[in-house]
């Protein structure tokens, strides 16, 4: 159990939220799983329109269970049980609720298996995300057992989702919107 609730001893989010440098790293961090999540977006609706819908109602799910279970708040972030205050870039009611899932981990998850699936896998997909997900648990905005969580939820988001296929009329909405947006032919 204690494995599931597994804390470093050194508090690395004070000494990166102490100085402004730090505070920056610990925004841009958080935000850059969205920012390089768009790529991945950008080649699967590419290679398949389709992808946009299934992309569009994982996501939808994801942040409604996400929000459901961190409003039960079966326990607070491992940072903020010490008191310590959300750094300035970061939305303060984002974080003053529950821990669990991880957010970042659910969308991770079904983005990566809906590469795998329509074999578009690159591996630099795991050696930014792995990495920006376990410095969560690191900095104490999450516990090993939210990623574990997370990692389940996002599993189950796709499985459902990779079986919506929409209408023909929807796809090539999306297919010319897409297209005229980046200027494709």
């Amino acid at each position: 159990m204690n494995l599931l609730f597994w804390q470093t001893k050194a508090n690395f989010y004070k000494l990166f939220s102490s100085s402004s440098v730090g505070n920056l790293f610990l925004v841009y961090s958080n935000y850059a799983t969205w920012v390089f999540l768009l790529f991945p977006s950008f080649i699967l609706v590419k290679s398949n329109p389709n992808l946009f819908w299934q992309l569009f109602f994982a996501t939808i799910a994801s942040e409604i269970i996400e929000k459901v279970l961190k409003k039960k708040n079966f326990w607070k972030r491992p940072a903020f049980t010490n008191n310590d205050n959300i750094p300035k870039g970061l939305i303060k009611s984002w974080y003053l609720t529950g821990s669990f899932p991880s957010g970042h981990t659910i969308k991770a998850t079904f983005f990566l298996l809906l590469l795998i699936q329509h074999q578009l896998f690159f591996p630099v997909f795991l050696i930014i995300i792995i990495p920006l997900i376990f410095f969560r648990i690191l900095i104490g905005f999450h516990y090993p057992i939210d990623v574990l969580g997370g990692v389940i939820i996002g599993a189950i988001i796709w499985f459902f989702v990779r079986l919506i296929i929409m209408p023909l009329f929807l796809i090539n909405i999306v297919q010319t919107i897409f297209s005229f947006v980046f200027f494709i032919k």
